[in-house]
């Protein structure tokens, strides 16, 4: 199975995935991706920090960007 690894971006600043994570596709990967992101999103808005430009991008064991999930594009207002 393949490892995936889901690196969280804000703007400069980087939390790394050290560990990774074994999924079948990158379809499953993007799920993961979205489920963290809204997580992140969640504790966020209870904070009040700024919602905008943050990502997740997923890398394969090589380090080769595969996607980008925008936390702005997995949530809806309205």
């Amino acid at each position: 199975m393949p490892r995936f690894y889901l690196h969280i971006r804000d703007g400069d600043h980087t939390i790394w995935d050290e560990e990774g994570y074994d999924l079948p596709d990158l379809t499953a990967a993007r799920a993961e991706a979205i489920q963290g992101a809204r997580t992140v999103l969640s504790e966020k808005l209870k904070i009040g920090e700024p919602l905008d430009g943050q990502r997740i991008d997923i890398m394969d064991e090589a380090g080769s960007l595969l996607a980008t999930v925008w936390f702005k594009d997995v949530f809806r207002v309205g």
